[in-house]
């Protein structure tokens, strides 16, 4: 495997680092990290005008047809950038459960309308006990003549109050089965809760009574939702380790160049030999966790059976959750101080990171994935 960016990568890699440099600063991520919605509109348009949105939907349904190695790519300097907005939630996740569960009708449908920013997409994978296990959602659908009537509660759902579309696992008697539920315009009633993350980015609790959905609305087949929710778990694990990477390469970075300014008993204290193992600590395990992310970004994008690309994913993932864990708070204790103050944007990477740890998985839950596919 040649993990080298081929010019098409390059490409995307040096129009993101531009554009996020420019459009995403860190007074706009701590604007963001406040405000009700986590994105304007403004920035959301305009991602979807360079293509982000669309670059893994296929040229038929209005994307560029690349695949996640390319998108992993974007990732990294979105991370890095800690960009707001729910690209991993509508670009990756939902959009490759469209496209790979989705009938003809569903895709010409949605998936065009996620390509241009028009329609927010996200997952909703996280039951009432807080966990992502499938058959612990919390949330049941009954059919009747006419469709489904949907009840129960999804928590923590990225971006759910601007979500116009959300795929929501839900238990049927024929089994667990996946519901692209169109909040705002849904029949019934709607209670959506406000969640405070650390992160910053936003997340709501949805309360659902008696939600009417049409038969059209089941993503794939009534029954077999383990499989889209595996899916979308896999996506969403290898897209945030990526994203992840990218976060901790540039708190590596702005570590390394402060232990190179900051004096200390009349010298850098990068002058010092324990800075400087740690500094060479961090750069390992971020070019470690590197290839890792694009391997599994590898595994998603070439022929790979579905338990080896499982594995792979997991191994990415778990690594991303444990060396950006470790890269943060060395960097913390790089800075000194100054690392835990507000004016200061290291917090921002630190938060982030913790909170990105949970998603698609912790680290015990890959383990044990790890331990099911060996």
């Amino acid at each position: 495997m040649d993990f080298g960016l081929n010019e098409t990568q390059e490409l995307i890699r040096s129009s993101a680092e531009e554009y996020l440099s420019d459009r995403s600063p860190s007074d706009f991520v701590r604007a963001m990290a406040t405000d009700e919605r986590g994105y304007t509109d403004d920035f959301w348009r305009e991602i979807g005008e360079l293509g982000w949105l669309g670059l893994i939907v296929s040229e038929e349904h209005g994307g560029s047809g690349m695949d996640m190695s390319d998108m992993a790519v974007l990732l990294g300097e979105w991370g890095a950038a800690l960009a707001p907005g729910p690209l991993v939630e509508s670009a990756v996740v939902s959009a490759s459960a469209i496209n790979a569960f989705g009938s003809d009708v569903q895709k010409e449908e949605w998936l065009p309308s996620i390509v241009t920013g028009e329609t927010v997409t996200v997952p909703a994978l996280v039951g009432m006990d807080g966990s992502t296990d499938p058959s612990a959602m919390g949330v049941r659908a009954s059919e009747t003549s006419n469709g489904w009537v949907i009840s129960g509660t999804s928590r923590f759902v990225p971006y759910g109050n601007s979500a116009d579309l959300v795929l929501m696992p839900v238990e049927t008697d024929a089994g667990m089965t996946v519901f692209a539920v169109p909040i705002k315009s849904a029949e019934g009633t709607v209670n959506i809760n406000r969640v405070k993350m650390a992160s910053g980015a936003p997340a709501r609790d949805i309360e659902m009574n008696e939600v009417v959905v049409p038969k059209a609305a089941v993503l794939g087949e009534a029954g077999e939702g383990v499989d889209v929710v595996d899916h979308m778990m896999l996506y969403g694990a290898a897209a945030r380790a990526s994203q992840m990477v990218g976060a901790g390469r540039t708190v590596t970075d702005r570590t390394i160049e402060y232990v190179k300014d900051r004096r200390q008993f009349g010298r850098p204290i990068g002058a010092f030999q324990v800075i400087q193992h740690y500094m060479a600590d961090m750069t390992t395990k971020v070019k470690s966790a590197k290839h890792l992310a694009d391997r599994a970004a590898w595994a998603l994008s070439a022929d790979v059976d579905g338990a080896m690309a499982s594995r792979i994913v997991s191994q990415a993932k778990w690594a991303a959750n444990t060396l950006m864990h470790d890269i943060v708070w060395k960097a913390h204790q790089s800075h000194g101080a100054i690392g835990f103050t507000w004016e200061h944007d290291l917090h921002l990477y630190t938060r982030r990171v913790l909170s990105w740890r949970a998603d698609f998985g912790d680290s015990d839950s890959h383990i044990e994935n790890l331990g099911r596919t060996l």
